[in-house]
């Protein structure tokens, strides 16, 4: 009975991953080509467009883990798709915003995501030595998801560009949900395991980067924070091409010699 329900369980993760990675791409890639199409004119369109750059992040790492065919893969993906749809209802719902049918599937989808994502009888491959780029960028990622969460108001106001506090909030999910896939990064030994959630990183951090400089006019760039959101999402970046091509030309260790 308990292989019965396993095997089932597997099959219901396969199909739930596969869906999944399609609805992100098809959210991203409308929401980029077209922003109107995520929420009206409620969002404005460099809101929109980092929304769904965060969606199609998702997609690549549920792609790329789910052609490994090994069901480990998809765990920390998994992961960081539940905790990006259960805090995006968590906060709406938080900030006193009206929860509509529309919030029920996304949290029943997340539900099912944070469900699916243990795989029973994995053994576990724990790092030597955890990854201290990861990990710094996970507490990073969680440190600005708390401000974000806790006084919205307060970081709209000093934001680098001008959003309402509801908006703004929604930043958190984002933030968490990449927060929490690296930290499990940083502490994972197998490459096929870790490489999925880094070029999900790496997607994320450049759309966002090439999003914003797209949308450069509605930043306020004679404030310190819209450089520092520049600058983060750049680091982010050069971080997980320097993981995803450790033996490139551009690597300290091929600079600089053994």
């Amino acid at each position: 009975m308990s292989r019965l329900v396993s095997n089932f369980r597997a099959r219901l993760r396969a199909v739930f991953s596969a869906g999944a990675m399609w609805a992100t791409w098809l959210a991203g890639v409308a929401g980029v080509l077209a922003p109107a199409l995520l929420a009206g004119n409620a969002w404005p369109p460099l809101h929109a467009r980092c929304m769904a750059v965060t969606a199609l992040s998702l997609s690549v790492a549920l792609a790329l883990a789910w052609r490994t065919l090994d069901p480990a893969a998809l765990q920390m993906p998994l992961l960081a798709l539940g905790c990006w749809l259960l805090s995006t209802v968590a906060l709406s719902w938080v900030g006193g915003s009206a929860l509509s049918l529309w919030h029920g599937v996304l949290a029943a989808l997340g539900v099912a995501a944070l469900a699916l994502a243990p795989v029973e009888g994995d053994t576990p491959a724990p790092a030597q030595r955890p990854d201290r780029s990861w990990r710094w960028f996970a507490g990073l990622a969680l440190l600005v998801a708390l401000p974000l969460l806790i006084m919205p108001r307060g970081m709209a106001a000093h934001g680098p560009w001008r959003l309402s506090a509801p908006l703004v909030a929604q930043y958190a999910s984002m933030f968490f949900a990449w927060g929490v896939a690296a930290w499990l990064v940083s502490r994972e030994r197998r490459r096929y395991v870790r490489m999925p959630v880094v070029w999900g990183v790496l997607v994320w951090a450049a759309g966002v980067l090439l999003t914003s400089l797209w949308h450069l006019a509605a930043f306020r760039l004679q404030s310190p924070p819209a450089w520092l959101w520049f600058a983060a999402f750049a680091a982010t970046a050069a971080m997980a091409v320097h993981q995803v091509w450790p033996t490139a030309w551009w690597h300290p260790r091929k600079l600089l010699g053994p």
